[in-house]
């Protein structure tokens, strides 16, 4: 499997508009399922490395509306850390019992390493002391460093604690979303074999174009830069995606 496969059919658009509404986390897990390693590390065939960045391993099947993949702090700046204490009901400030949102849960010996929402959605907390099994609980968030990206985490904790869901203006679409899902499509284009030309008559509708070298050349151009786009990406790590380092 060096090549990697396709997971969604290129040919029908709406396998891939979804994500123009998305932001970079889904891309950096779309990325991912789509590498060689991880698929044959997600199909029993190896194991997960830490150069995954993910403390478990979602199937590769699932996309990032579904997929709830854990990463680690090294992939995700928004990754908030935090403590829980037993509290009398004055000061107990989340509830695991009111979260309406999707979660996931892995433990080590570091503590609890919780998603809530998916891949599209995420919002990561590592609870290195305490628990949130346990009902209501006072959550101390301990942030390193007071960044944009830790703002826009605490927003959407604070939103889960006090609605227990989040609204979309939590989670705004990327500018060049519609730019990235495009290369997407590019990219499981030329894994099922698709010729440029294929490319440009399937998402620029050049098929009914003779000579297309000469005749469409704007549109022969413009599938060049996709598919280069697409061999760049292919190469991307999670990481890269969630800090803005690509594209």
């Amino acid at each position: 499997m060096s090549a990697g496969r396709p997971l969604a059919d290129w040919r029908d658009a709406s396998a891939y508009e979804w994500l123009d509404d998305c932001g970079r986390p889904a891309f950096a897990w779309e990325w991912l399922r789509r590498q060689p390693a991880y698929q044959v590390a997600a199909e029993g065939e190896g194991t997960i490395a830490p150069a995954f960045g993910l403390r478990n391993c979602p199937a590769l099947e699932a996309d990032a509306r579904e997929a709830c993949p854990i990463w680690t702090a090294a992939v995700d700046p928004m990754l908030l850390v935090a403590t829980a204490q037993s509290c009398s009901t004055r000061d107990c400030n989340f509830d695991l019992g009111r979260v309406r949102e999707g979660r996931t849960l892995t433990v080590s010996a570091e503590g609890e390493h919780w998603l809530f929402g998916a891949a599209a959605r995420p919002l990561r907390l590592d609870i290195v002391s305490g628990s949130l099994c346990g009902g209501s609980v006072a959550l101390t968030v301990h942030v390193a460093r007071l960044d944009a990206a830790a703002l826009v985490a605490l927003s959407r904790l604070v939103a889960l604690a006090r609605e227990g869901q989040w609204r979309q203006s939590h989670f705004p679409a990327e500018r060049r979303a519609g730019r990235w899902s495009q290369v997407l499509r590019v990219h499981d284009a030329l894994l099922a074999g698709a010729s440029q030309r294929d490319i440009a008559d399937a998402l620029f509708g050049t098929a009914g174009i003779a000579n297309w070298r000469v005749n469409a050349a704007p549109w022969r151009r413009r599938s060049q830069r996709l598919v280069e786009a697409a061999r760049r990406a292919a190469a991307s790590k999670p990481a890269d995606w969630f800090s803005g380092a690509f594209p």
